[in-house]
């Protein structure tokens, strides 16, 4: 019977040669099913959103500044900044090169006084012959201290080597002829009363060139600080105007002469509306041209 089945019986008994697979029993397939349902269950609750996926994507994603390669800032200096090195000052560039093309009579010119509302304009000329230059002198609006331009003025006229002049024009003929006119014929007329006799060649300060004068001078712009003859005319005119100024001061101390020179600063203004006006301020001029005067009289 057993041979019929065709079992082998030793094998039978070792528990070997069986070929019928197992059956799954019904209790496995429904918790396998169920595994299966919690699991896509799972996946469907944690899906991220859209918005989910954009701020993932951004956070992943490398922006256009980080993925360049970055340099390090330069470092600032935040030190004092550098200050320019000192002009060397005036020189006799000018003068030399007129001497070299003949001209042996050459004289500098500057004015003082052309702003102010009081006082007088004044011009100066100045020739220094060749090999003689006063230490220290520079344009006199750059020496601050007055008693260093008196000092150089001294040394100036000290020199007689040097020859100087100067010439005036004060308010009553500013008013007649305007400041501009009157501040010419002063440049005009120190170049004709130098000790040696009239010029040959004028270095004018500024940009424009006298009436009568043209065809033996030359405008140089910022010229008292380029040429030596120039910054020396210009302390000869400015020193001999300040010493005026303390003279009218004397005579008329309310109004401090001798603090601003007859500028208008904001107490010389100050003075004119309380006192009105003096002999020597120029009526052309503003506030002064403005003011009803009658309530000084």
């Amino acid at each position: 019977m057993f041979l019929q089945r065709g079992v082998n019986i030793a094998t039978q008994a070792k528990g070997e040669g069986t070929t019928t697979p197992p059956k799954k029993k019904k209790v496995e397939e429904e918790e396998e099913g169920a595994q299966k349902r919690e699991a896509k269950k799972e996946a469907k609750t944690t899906t991220p959103t859209p918005k989910a996926k954009a701020a993932a994507k951004k956070e992943t994603t490398p922006s256009r500044q980080s993925a360049r390669k970055r340099e390090k800032p330069e470092k600032l200096d935040v030190s004092s900044p550098k200050k320019k090195p000192k002009a060397a000052g005036p020189t006799k560039y000018h003068e030399n090169s007129r001497r070299e093309k003949g001209y042996k009579r050459v004289c500098g010119v500057d004015e003082a006084g052309r702003g102010p509302l009081a006082g007088p304009v004044i011009a100066a000329a100045c020739i220094l012959p060749e090999g003689v230059q006063v230490e220290g002198v520079d344009d006199s609006k750059k020496i601050n201290s007055e008693e260093e331009r008196e000092l150089l003025y001294e040394a100036i006229m000290a020199d007689k080597r040097i020859e100087t002049a100067y010439w005036i024009c004060d308010e009553k003929r500013i008013d007649q002829i305007n400041i501009l006119e009157a501040t010419m014929e002063c440049m005009k007329k120190c170049t004709e009363t130098l000790p040696g006799g009239p010029v040959d060649w004028a270095l004018i300060d500024g940009n424009k060139i006298p009436k009568g004068l043209e065809d033996k001078a030359e405008a140089i712009v910022k010229g008292d600080a380029k040429s030596q003859c120039i910054a020396t005319a210009s302390i000869v005119a400015k020193v001999t105007r300040d010493r005026m100024m303390r003279e009218i001061d004397a005579k008329y101390p309310q109004y401090g002469f001798k603090d601003h020179k007859g500028y208008g600063t904001k107490a010389h203004c100050q003075a004119i509306e309380k006192y009105g006006p003096c002999e020597h301020h120029r009526m052309t001029f503003a506030p002064i041209k403005y003011m009803d005067l009658s309530k000084y009289e």
